[in-house]
């Protein structure tokens, strides 16, 4: 049996308001308190942020909004979460909001306002005081509503993963229809911090979904290894399409000598299968040369390196290299993309040695992404 989950909590700046100082703030004092934080960036719509809380599994929303459009918006976000089955998700509300409006917001059913200069140690003693949403964690029913597409279902599902309660999804837990169909291609995107696995994926989920097919991704950020908590924030940077069906993506957080990738991480991907997403990708953390646990995990292992970031020598050091099926020079607009991609293919293609293809590619420029994923697909 796993350990008691932290609190998740989804923070997102709902509506036109730009300013985010504030709301990382935030983010970063409930980290330290041992919260898990997932980041849903700027102007978002209520749709956009109910989506997230609902395939994040989250026990609670935190709104930011300093625009004077929190009577219009919050009672929307609140609605929808009520339409969506989430109603015991535990909202709060921050930024600019005149006193008068403050019982009007929590007859509503916001839980907490929180006002400027409210002390962060308050905001934390109230979500541990409230603790997280009621447990729902009857597997069987779970990975039956996994099976009959049921979203919530398999959100739920994740999390008793992810702490232990379920080994696997093996064949005696599968629905018989389904044994001999659960085959996704399952993708690892590993690399060292910064060098952009995150905005890749985002654009190899908008080549995927225009190609017809499903994806569903694993997103892995670091765990404080003195609080306990994390700011997961990489789904910022993968889709804006919240009403794609076609699309999950789920934060993890992952503990210091995880070799890069969140605990259980076995046991997730079989109910994504379950579901029947046809593509699942695994983002590990900013990953060092010796992270290499996520190759028994996938069936393809992408590794990123970008210019002037290493020569002959440190790539002989690499294990990430060892295990690639797919090297990506990542960030190819910058400057030495030529000769790292040249330098890669004649270290990876020595006679007798397995062939390794190199790609170059672009995010910002929005270049190579095809030819990634037809690379990809032919493995």
């Amino acid at each position: 049996m796993g350990s008691p989950r932290p609190l998740r909590i989804v923070l997102a700046k709902i509506g036109l308001d730009g300013h985010d100082r504030g709301i990382k703030v935030v983010a970063r004092g409930l980290r330290d308190g041992g919260v898990h934080v997932i980041y849903a960036g700027l102007w978002q719509s209520p749709e956009a942020v109910v989506r997230a809380v609902a395939d994040e599994d989250a026990d609670w929303l935190g709104l930011s909004l300093l625009s004077g459009a929190h009577m219009t918006l919050v009672p929307r976000v609140i609605e929808l979460l009520r339409e969506a089955g989430l109603a015991d998700v535990g909202v709060l509300v921050g930024g600019i909001v005149p006193q008068d409006d403050v019982p009007k917001l929590v007859e509503r059913g916001v839980a907490r306002v929180f006002g400027p200069g409210t002390p962060m140690d308050e905001i934390v003693e109230f979500l541990h005081q409230h603790g997280s949403r009621v447990s729902r964690n009857d597997a069987a029913k779970l990975l039956l509503g996994c099976h009959n597409h049921d979203r919530s279902a398999l959100a739920r599902l994740l999390s008793v993963a992810a702490s232990g309660e379920i080994v696997s999804l093996d064949a005696e837990h599968a629905a018989p229809e389904t044994r001999d169909s659960r085959f996704a291609k399952t993708i690892a995107i590993t690399g060292g911090a910064g060098v952009g696995k995150s905005s890749l994926i985002g654009k190899l989920i908008e080549v995927v979904r225009a190609a017809g097919r499903t994806v569903a991704v694993l997103a892995c950020d670091p765990q404080s290894s003195l609080t306990g908590g994390a700011l997961l924030g990489d789904r910022i940077r993968m889709s804006s399409q919240s009403d794609d069906a076609g699309i999950f993506i789920r934060s993890l957080a992952t503990p210091a000598g995880n070799s890069g990738v969140a605990p259980h991480l076995d046991a997730m991907t079989g109910p994504l299968r379950q579901f029947g997403f046809d593509v699942v990708i695994v983002e590990t953390v900013g990953a060092g040369q010796g992270d290499t646990a996520v190759r028994k995990s996938v069936d393809v292992v992408v590794v990123l390196v970008q210019p002037e970031t290493g020569d002959e020598l440190q790539w002989e050091k690499a294990g990430q290299l060892e295990i690639a099926d797919v090297v990506v020079v990542h960030k190819a607009d910058l400057p030495g993309a030529e000769q790292v991609e040249s330098q890669l293919r004649d270290f990876l293609n020595l006679p007798g040695c397995r062939a390794v293809p190199v790609v170059r590619v672009s995010s910002s420029k929005n270049q190579g992404h095809e030819e990634l994923w037809q690379t990809i697909s032919s493995l």
